[in-house]
């Protein structure tokens, strides 16, 4: 029996004591008795032989089935416990929803580092049974675990609920220190997210119809584990030790025009990324991140920001089309009028650029003909259909 298998036996129960007891009962039915012709007892050895056969065989198609199974639906129910602990009153769909969703996290973890190799000893197990035994017992003194543990006790909860999880918690630890040997310049936090989403990647690949199946076997509606974040556009400016540093409404000829600092102080959205394993980005490259966590830390004063990625495709930057303003100061009293609103998402490259004083403006053309635009420092404004056609004139845009 190889390691995966004998985890998920740790999980469903042994099966090698139940299967020889069987086994052990049907032989023993073989009561002696007077001699029989040869022919009677060859048959009566098939037959015994082919009961015993069929017996084992059907131990053994559990046992596999049981393998199989990633999910229990005891362990469900703890997630479940603690959702309503955690989440005071919803709905019970919602209940199951979020405990389906950090249980499959959990097993997710597990498998994905059981593909990277990574293995746990006897002692490093033991050490997380006892971390997790403790916690429940400190968590006994809140009034709402000790309600939940009052039945069981907290020994007997611990054996039926906690302890079949035991092996993916402590797969969780050697996964979590390996993502930080891996992005050794992000933060705990941000690093143990990355993990918790590559484990999720892995698992939607590789057990997509074994998660389908528990879905329907307990009526658990489809949700999306990785959820969309706000998407971004800019300039890769550095790449180092597994990350880089991106600054959005950056764009590639900044670089050979400022230092990093300078693109920095120009554009205060810089942000550290981690460089996903399937897609590699290089310095100079103009891309569309999609993002769903951030971090900010302030180290004497200076604030650095760091992400999550989710997603990452490389963006022709010659879709900006550069305008050369003539018309300066029309352009400036125009402005002097526009009213900015904090910075809002695009999500696609400006379809025009100009400078004005110093100051870079982004202009998108929408749908129904009214303009977008980003002023670096200012922030966004979205003009009338009337206030658009007249910036189109001052800055010489044509109609298609």
């Amino acid at each position: 029996m190889n390691e995966w298998q004998k985890e998920l036996v740790r999980v469903a129960g042994d099966m090698v004591e139940s299967k020889e007891r069987i086994k052990n009962r049907v032989l023993q039915q073989q009561v002696v008795k007077p001699k029989k012709p040869i022919r009677f007892v060859l048959l009566t050895a098939i037959v015994t032989f082919c009961l015993v056969g069929f017996v084992i065989v059907q131990l053994l198609n559990k046992e596999t089935r049981q393998s199989a199974n990633l999910f229990n639906d005891t362990q469900l129910v703890h997630f479940e416990n603690i959702m309503r602990i955690n989440w005071g009153k919803q709905d019970e769909e919602f209940y199951t929803i979020e405990a389906f969703e950090r249980y499959k996290k959990v097993i997710a973890t597990y498998y994905y580092a059981k593909s990277l190799g990574l293995q746990y000893s006897e002692a490093e197990l033991k050490a997380v049974r006892k971390e997790h035994y403790d916690e429940l017992i400190m968590l006994q003194q809140s009034p709402e675990y000790a309600e939940l543990l009052k039945e069981k006790g907290v020994d007997k909860y611990f054996t039926t609920y906690v302890e079949p999880l035991l092996p993916m918690y402590t797969a969780k630890k050697k996964l979590g220190t390996f993502y930080l040997g891996k992005y050794p310049t992000l933060p705990n936090g941000i690093v143990q997210e990355i993990a918790a989403q590559d484990a999720i990647r892995y698992f939607d690949k590789h057990f997509a119809e074994q998660v389908k199946t528990f879905q329907e076997q307990n009526e658990i509606k489809n949700y999306s584990s990785n959820s969309h974040g706000i998407t971004y556009v800019g300039t890769v400016i550095k790449v180092e030790s597994n990350t880089f540093l991106f600054v959005e409404e950056a764009i590639p000829e900044d670089l050979g025009k400022l230092s990093q600092v300078q693109i920095m102080n120009k554009y205060p959205k810089a942000t550290w990324y981690p460089v996903l394993d399937d897609f590699p980005v290089k310095q100079g490259d103009y891309v569309r991140i999609e993002s769903n966590r951030n971090e900010s830390i302030d180290e004497n004063g200076s604030v650095t920001h760091y992400g999550v990625l989710n997603n990452v495709d490389i963006v022709e930057p010659t879709v900006t089309t550069k305008l050369n303003i003539q018309n300066e100061q029309e352009v400036m009293q125009f402005f002097r009028q526009t009213e900015w609103q904090p910075t809002e998402d695009t999500g696609s490259p400006p379809g025009y650029s100009f400078m004005l004083e110093g100051v870079r403006v982004d202009v998108w053309d929408s749908h129904d003909q009214s303009l977008y635009l980003y002023k670096v420092g200012y922030g966004t404004a979205h003009l009338s259909q009337k206030r658009s056609e007249e910036l189109k004139k001052l800055l010489g845009i044509k109609e298609p």
